[in-house]
């Protein structure tokens, strides 16, 4: 007898498109069978009625701030259950000198699982208005290791933001810093680039194959288009080589001009990602929370298959979690997200104040984790 029989739902084939109805039966916290709709239905403790809705891999938000009681960007991280999310990715909120404390109190006994990027700056991201320092005096390769070996598998890559007003003169030496650390510690650099110092190729051709250029839409000082409206060369051949570029949605980091010229050149995100802090999460229309960032990109015209592999299978892949998470597979973690295609009227918003109107969107309708359901919508909390 199965723990877990997830019944009549539609699986989503990433290698080929196409769709199909099945039965998901769990066990032990991991997918045990998966069979078609039609066959007899295998005795199980309990049933999930799915009624022809999706079942996703458990959605992976690859930026998010969740350092609630040491930044003001940090939200709890559990919260992000209700937006179908099972594993979340912290994007620099802490450095070197707070990690403890991040770890401590807002990292340990959360159901959702998380992982980090670590600040190159030792304080992180504080909160608004409050820039990190970047000055070499502060910035130390020891102390970021001293944080790796001692939380061994949390911190899976380093974060840098370079926007004019944090890095300042230093321009892109902060940078080029980062990536000699992530080089050293055999890490990937995490980039933010709205209004930075330098060209988005400039900031691309410091950077590595695997690492991650972050708010790709944005629309704030230089971006990826150059002067003709088209994507800068050295941005698509970057992507060429390996780079990979983070949707990083937010409420500034948007920008629909931007994102539809890059999307006539071909550019589309590798992972589509929130950004997701306690201004905009269930709070901002601008950004709302993952799934609305997915039904934006749909909207866009993004394929169905792709927006999906950016929140499971690439983010996986890219935290060393491909062959556990990210997958509906028998022996992978059963941490899957039932979900409805919505149809009807929707507005989806960007930064610059422009709206447009969508007709479809992602609507999550239970999380679980390990086989267990730790959210449904409409469930008296």
């Amino acid at each position: 007898m199965f723990d877990v029989l997830i019944d009549d739902v539609k699986l989503l084939d990433l290698q080929t498109g196409e769709e199909s109805r099945q039965q998901v039966a769990l066990s032990q916290g991991k997918i045990a069978a998966i069979l078609p709709a039609e066959s007899l239905q295998p005795a199980a403790r309990k049933i999930i009625q799915g009624k022809g809705a999706y079942l996703f891999p458990g959605f992976i938000d690859f930026h998010t701030h969740l350092f609630q009681h040491g930044s003001g960007f940090g939200m709890d991280a559990d919260r992000l259950l209700t937006a179908g999310i099972t594993t979340a990715v912290d994007m620099g909120s802490s450095g070197y000198a707070n990690y403890p404390a991040f770890h401590q109190c807002d990292l340990v006994g959360k159901k959702v699982r998380v992982k980090a990027y670590l600040n190159i700056s030792p304080v992180g991201q504080p909160g608004k208005g409050i820039n990190e320092p970047l000055n070499k005096e502060v910035l130390s390769l020891e102390k970021m290791e001293e944080m790796l070996d001692r939380y061994p598998g949390e911190i899976l890559g380093l974060k840098i933001r370079v926007s004019t007003n944090i890095v300042g003169d230093l321009k892109l030496e902060p940078l080029k810093t980062a990536v000699a650390f992530g080089e050293k510690l055999g890490l990937p650099v995490c980039v933010h680039t709205t209004n930075p110092p330098e060209s988005a190729s400039a900031i691309a051709g410091v950077l590595r194959p695997g690492d991650i250029y972050c708010h790709l839409y944005h629309g704030v000082g230089r971006t990826i288009l150059d002067p003709s409206g088209h994507v800068e060369k050295g941005v698509l051949q970057a992507k060429k080589d390996g780079l990979l570029f983070d949707l990083g949605n937010g409420k500034m980091n948007f920008n629909f001009a931007v994102a539809e010229a890059a999307i006539a050149d071909g550019l589309f995100p590798d992972f589509i990602s929130s950004d997701s802090t306690p201004a905009t999460f269930h709070h901002s229309e601008l950004m709302w929370d993952l799934p609305r960032c997915m039904s934006k990109m749909l909207y866009l015209g993004m394929p169905l298959v792709e927006v999906i592999r950016s929140v499971t299978e690439t983010p996986a892949r890219v935290l060393g979690l491909d062959h556990r998470i990210g997958k509906i597979a028998e022996g992978y973690e059963a941490d899957l997200t039932l979900c409805q295609l919505q149809k009807g009227n929707i507005v989806f918003g960007d930064s610059s104040g422009e709206t447009c109107n969508g007709s479809q969107w992602l609507e999550p309708l239970k999380t679980l984790i390990a086989g267990r359901v730790v959210w449904e919508k409409g469930a008296v909390k």
